[in-house]
């Protein structure tokens, strides 16, 4: 299988690419703003997507699958500059999805917890979205763009993705935490923000197993534990045997972030569950592996 993958320098394409190496069973190519580290196995592209031929990427590769992972994901950065979120986040994606259409090639498309408004909880597929931060917006915006286009894509909402690489292009809440606790220092986190947090590996493999069923839609892919961010700081804290009293438990309202969080956007899996034979890793060995990846760089 040909695979293109996007925002290969980022947390969730460079477990992807990981995931899909195994075995030599498919020919990658990987896109980056950044130059990535050299890999005999996959052929990388170092291109600013904004300004780039999107059209002419796809026609020359003409992949099975596109993973696009590419994004500005930071809602505070997205709040703060809506012109480059929208550029990225909905234009860039667009092109794609036009290209994926007129290519023959299957487009999964890595959306958000943020699309809801967090009023409800434990939210399905089928939940109405309510974004009430210009990340989540653009998400939903580009995620409507794709449904009506009606190409046959894959639409995948996660929530609070966690884990570790090298040089990531950008941190996640997991390595923050740790960070801050190791050197003794206080961190501040949120006791009413509740999430379902993904480790980074289990989202990818649901993510090639899309890719080889070609199972097109709308999927909830997360952890299986409801739990709020300074609960899961704390069970970090302990799995790591850090100071938890550093960590203050704060709420989001006192947090003043540029971009309005919402409060409670656990999902509901069951569907990924039922059609992808999707089983995440328990909280406690997820933390394991990340602790295991960390005391061997």
């Amino acid at each position: 299988m040909k695979i293109l993958v996007t925002g290969a320098n980022g947390l969730i394409g460079r477990k992807t690419i990981k995931a899909l190496q195994i075995g030599n069973k498919n020919q990658i190519f990987a896109t980056s703003q950044r130059k990535i580290q050299a890999n005999p196995n996959i052929e990388f592209f170092t291109v600013n997507l904004i300004y780039s031929d999107i059209n002419k990427l796809v026609e020359t590769l003409k992949p099975d699958v596109l993973i696009h992972c590419a994004a500005l994901s930071s809602p505070d950065a997205c709040e703060v500059d809506k012109y480059s979120c929208k550029k990225l986040n909905v234009e860039v994606t667009s092109r794609f999805a036009t290209a994926c259409r007129d290519y023959g090639t299957h487009l999964i498309f890595l959306s958000t917890d943020f699309i809801f408004d967090g009023k409800k909880a434990d939210y399905t597929e089928t939940d109405f979205p309510a974004p009430i931060c210009y990340y989540g917006e653009s998400k939903l915006e580009i995620e409507n763009i794709i449904q009506d286009m009606k190409i046959g894509a894959t639409i995948v909402r996660t929530s609070l993705v966690y884990g570790y690489e090298e040089h990531l292009s950008r941190s996640n809440i997991a390595l923050r935490v740790i960070d801050h606790l190791k050197n003794g220092l206080s961190y501040r986190v949120p006791f009413d923000q509740i999430r379902t947090p993904t480790l980074a590996e289990d989202l990818a493999l649901a993510l090639i197993t899309i890719a080889e069923k070609r199972e097109g839609g709308v999927f909830n892919v997360s952890g299986g534990e409801k739990l709020s961010v300074y609960e899961f700081s704390k069970r970090i804290a302990v799995c790591f045997g850090f100071d938890e009293s550093l960590l203050i438990s704060t709420s989001t309202e006192e947090l003043s972030e540029p971009a309005i969080r919402p409060l409670n956007t656990s999902l509901d899996i069951t569907k990924a569950k039922i059609l992808l034979n999707y089983q995440p890793t328990s909280l406690n060995d997820s933390l394991k592996i990340l602790k295991n990846q960390l005391h061997q760089k």
